[in-house]
């Protein structure tokens, strides 16, 4: 399993000094890179030895997939200028968590909204493969989205939206907020879950001690469905050259 951090660009050097196998900037963060700090930005990645295998947070704020504001015009136009922007850093793996973008509105239908967020992930899946890009679905917690707050109605979402380059991603953060059992991973398939975020439960911060919350559960549940994809630290740290290669030893041992 490979261990990456959710990070930005301009860390890439650190984070490939601790060991880290790779790391996952935010799309909207080159996205809104000027010419000349892109450019150094993509020239600090092409000298790395590890590289931006993962992004995430896709959409800008001004992006809505669900009605009345759901423009697939707009949607295509967009994400089509944000992978050009970040297809030379070399992404397999875009997160669409986005809780924002996603959230069905007051006044529209939990019904409705789905069948909006189902039509906006085939857009997405749709411009992603001419990237040759797959799209990681992110269950959130109901304080940041909702609509989409468990891997298992992510699993039922991915199902439906039926688009080879839309599967799942497993937040052990987000399960633990909706106390949902981690041992739902074992309903998935390895070609459905395709990457794993992990932060500690209680506050978001870096996983550092192996009895600190239920993370060898977490694990073994991943390595029931023989998932070897990445998983990143996706959460806070007052020192991350502190902190940073403890969590490293620690799901490194997990993931063993």
């Amino acid at each position: 399993m490979k261990v990456g951090i959710c990070t930005s660009v301009d860390q890439i050097q650190t984070m490939e000094e601790m060991g880290f196998d790779f790391i996952e900037p935010a799309v909207v963060s080159i996205v809104g890179m000027a010419e000349s700090e892109y450019k150094e930005a993509l020239a600090k990645a092409k000298d790395a030895s590890i590289s931006c295998e993962v992004f995430n947070i896709l959409f800008t704020g001004d992006i809505k997939l669900v009605r009345p504001e759901l423009n697939l015009d707009k949607l295509r136009e967009y994400l089509k200028g944000a992978f050009d922007k970040i297809a030379p850093f070399g992404p397999k793996i875009v997160v669409f968590g986005s809780g924002f973008a996603r959230r069905v509105p007051d006044g529209v239908s939990f019904e409705d909204g789905w069948r909006d967020l189902v039509e906006a992930a085939r857009v997405v899946g749709e411009v992603a493969s001419q990237y040759d890009i797959t799209i990681a679905m992110e269950s959130l917690n109901k304080k940041e989205s909702n609509i989409l707050n468990s891997v298992s109605e992510g699993m039922k979402f991915v199902n439906e939206v039926n688009h080879p380059n839309i599967r799942l991603l497993a937040d052990f953060y987000h399960m633990r907020m909706e106390n949902e059992p981690v041992d739902v991973i074992e309903q998935l398939t390895p070609d459905i879950l395709v990457h794993a975020h992990i932060a500690r439960g209680n506050d978001r911060y870096f996983p550092l001690k192996a009895d600190e919350d239920i993370y060898s559960e977490f694990f073994q549940s991943l390595k029931e469905i023989g998932y070897k994809g990445r998983i990143s630290i996706e959460g806070g740290t007052d020192d991350v050259r502190r902190d940073g290669p403890i969590a490293l030893e620690l799901l490194r041992k997990l993931s063993s």
